[in-house]
């Protein structure tokens, strides 16, 4: 399946029985090397993944199966670990006793388009959680590599992952949202609700909004909460990951008017791809005044270039036989043990209020009670700069 097709998540090839014969002969290497490179959504749910993958290592070997999620061929994608584990800075802190709690958002302004069969059968759990999120999840908490190659790298992300206990339905209830838009005003322009759009069925009910609380069980993390949301027809577009630190002690500054801000550290994936730390400083004048202010890293500012576009790479690195960029079997299948049951869930639960956002607005109400799980109160909007 070519990178840009609308690959739906379930198997559209040749049958098993000639796949799993090797017919066809293209997994042979008597004079050259072998490479498959599979396109995502890889399967629909674990049954599907796994059975999917037996059909392939029926006549490939693993090291020549390249499974493919374009986030990770992003410049600032790979820029994770060398933030997180190249600084000194960075490195001590990133744990439970300094990080409060991680936002990981994918938020897009545009509809389905074109793409409404696809859709129906996906939705936005499936499309962009499961694959391009949890892969951001993973890079965001993992321990360090013993090397900077494929198995080690993917090897720690499955550690995050079998890290991530599947959730109940009772689970599914108190820690997901799911949403869908409706009609709106979308950069100054009226659009249409979802279940307008063409190809969508006038009563269906697939999610184009997802957020998710994971909690990831290890002695990093215990404690801190990860929410993941992604959804369509939102306020703008935007990806990125929203660090935050724990507030410090503030009997310092009890005898100020001024509220000190924690420390945040956003990494932007897209379009404007860079860092930000966000700090506090005393504003001039003879009184103790507080004020956030931003360090900022940008790739363009930086280096003049955003670098190649993420396809590019990828398949570059399958040429040279360079598997770190791309997702092992057991990396998938571990994914899709984390959805599989939400996804179940939900078909138990079945959303009963859709459409239940206005395009063009940050998404469900209900987003920002996930969030205050936390027990602080904490609100923040697509965008939102601490």
């Amino acid at each position: 399946m070519m990178p840009g097709s609308d690959a739906q998540p379930f198997w559209l090839g040749p049958s098993k029985s000639s796949l799993t014969e090797g017919a066809v002969g293209l997994n042979r290497r008597d004079h050259g090397w072998t490479r498959i490179v599979l396109e995502k959504p890889f399967g629909r749910d674990l049954e599907s993944a796994h059975a999917l993958n037996d059909v392939v290592r029926g006549v490939f070997d693993e090291k020549t199966v390249y499974r493919i999620d374009h986030y990770l061929g992003k410049e600032t994608v790979q820029n994770i670990l060398v933030f997180r584990f190249s600084n000194s800075l960075f490195e001590p802190v990133w744990n439970r006793n300094y990080i409060d709690y991680v936002e990981i958002t994918a938020a897009e302004t545009v509809g389905v388009e074109n793409r409404a069969a696809f859709y129906e059968e996906t939705g936005a759990l499936r499309d962009m959680v499961a694959n391009h999120l949890l892969q951001l999840l993973a890079l965001t908490a993992m321990e360090p590599p013993v090397a900077f190659d494929a198995d080690s790298v993917r090897e720690q992300k499955v550690q995050v992952f079998r890290s991530i206990r599947p959730m109940s339905v009772d689970d599914v209830a108190r820690f997901t949202v799911r949403g869908q838009y409706g009609s709106g005003m979308v950069d100054g322009k009226s659009v249409p609700g979802y279940r307008q759009e063409p190809g969508v069925n006038p009563n269906s009910t697939t999610e184009t909004y997802a957020a998710v609380k994971f909690q990831i069980e290890n002695w990093r993390w215990a404690g801190v909460p990860f929410y993941i949301r992604t959804g369509k027809r939102l306020a703008q577009t935007l990806t990125e990951i929203r660090v935050h630190l724990k507030p410090t002690p503030q009997a310092l500054f009890a005898i100020t008017s001024s509220v000190i801000d924690p420390n945040v550290i956003t990494i932007s994936i897209q379009p404007d791809e860079g860092i930000s730390i966000a700090f506090d400083a005393k504003r001039p004048g003879t009184q103790v005044r507080t004020v956030t202010v931003h360090a900022n890293f940008s790739y363009q500012a930086s280096f003049g270039s955003k670098g190649p576009v993420a396809y590019e790479t990828l398949l570059l690195d399958s040429m040279r036989g360079d598997a770190t960029l791309f997702t092992r079997r057991d990396e998938v299948e571990a994914e899709w043990r984390i959805i599989t049951p939400i996804e179940e869930a939900w078909a138990q639960l079945p959303a009963r209020d859709f459409p239940n956002y206005a395009a063009g607005t940050d998404g469900p109400a209900s987003w920002h009670e996930l969030l205050k799980i936390r027990g602080n109160g904490t609100d923040h909007a697509i965008g939102h700069r601490d």
